[in-house]
């Protein structure tokens, strides 16, 4: 099953025409749901929030019509009614999302793309409280020992690995942890699927997931590999449904298995030194 998501903007200034995302609408699994900026779990507004908007009473007239067309399934007025200041555009698909519900994607794609938070868990890198750092710095050590990284002293390579290269998407850009580009865009990100926090995998799966496919909307030959680290517990709902959202947006590679590592890195190198 795929999620079909729209986003609401907000532009303040027309002259230096800079869009704010202030909400996002999930269509998904025969519901619709949404949310806004400004508005508490309950649906109830909280008026500190929407201080920031240089009209607050006109942008909460703009959420409640949302919501009633919403309400009425008309979301298609919403959408053509535009405004230079207030508009919904549509977002696109994030696909094979199981059972999720409506809710749980749009408040994925809000934490994702709107969230008032400065990050979700799964984007806090301090150390021992990420699903990638210790994983990711090893790859950059198996990297930067064969001078394929873009910084290494001796890098004789023609295409080497660049690291945390910013790339626009479609709809976002994105700073994946490593890229390499030989004619096409190659993309390698790690998750370590035996980090104790089993919310912070998930999240990081469905960040890692939505940015394999918002970049390939963009570039549609770009490859993308999630490097994971295996638990040591066999199995489990959280770990199953990580390897589901990542094994359909990119190449599964266990950094953990000596053959599958010894592949991955040889084809890492053959990629550096190939002509395009």
């Amino acid at each position: 099953m795929a999620a079909t998501y729209w986003v609401a903007k907000y532009v303040e200034d027309q002259f230096r025409n800079e869009t704010r995302n202030v909400g996002i609408i999930v269509a998904a699994n025969g519901a619709i749901s949404a949310r806004f900026v400004g508005e508490r779990e309950d649906g109830t507004i909280d008026r500190r929030r929407v201080q920031r908007f240089k009209y607050p009473n006109v942008y909460l007239q703009w959420i409640q019509y949302w919501r009633e067309q919403i309400d009425k399934g008309t979301l298609g007025e919403a959408v053509a009614s535009a405004t230079a200041n207030y508009f919904i555009m549509q977002g696109g698909e994030v696909s094979d999302i199981g059972d999720d519900s409506a809710a749980q994607v749009c408040n994925f794609l809000f934490s994702l793309l709107v969230s008032e938070e400065p990050t979700m868990d799964a984007f806090q890198l301090g150390v021992g409280d990420d699903a990638s750092i210790e994983l990711g710095t090893e790859i950059a050590g198996v990297f930067n020992e064969l001078n394929l990284l873009g910084d290494a002293p001796m890098l004789r390579a023609r295409h080497p690995i660049k690291k945390e290269e910013r790339i626009r998407g479609e709809h976002a850009v994105h700073t994946p942890s490593f890229s390499q580009r030989n004619g096409r865009l190659h993309i390698y990100e790690a998750i370590d699927f035996g980090f104790r926090k089993q919310k912070v995998i998930k999240e990081r799966a469905g960040w890692m997931a939505y940015m394999f496919s918002d970049i390939r909307h963009k570039i549609p030959d770009a490859r993308s590999y999630s490097i994971f680290r295996p638990s040591r517990e066999e199995g489990g709902e959280t770990i199953e449904y990580a390897k589901a959202m990542l094994g359909s947006e990119s190449v599964l590679v266990n950094w953990s298995d000596d053959n599958e590592r010894k592949t991955f890195v040889n084809e890492r190198q053959r990629l550096a030194e190939a002509l395009p």
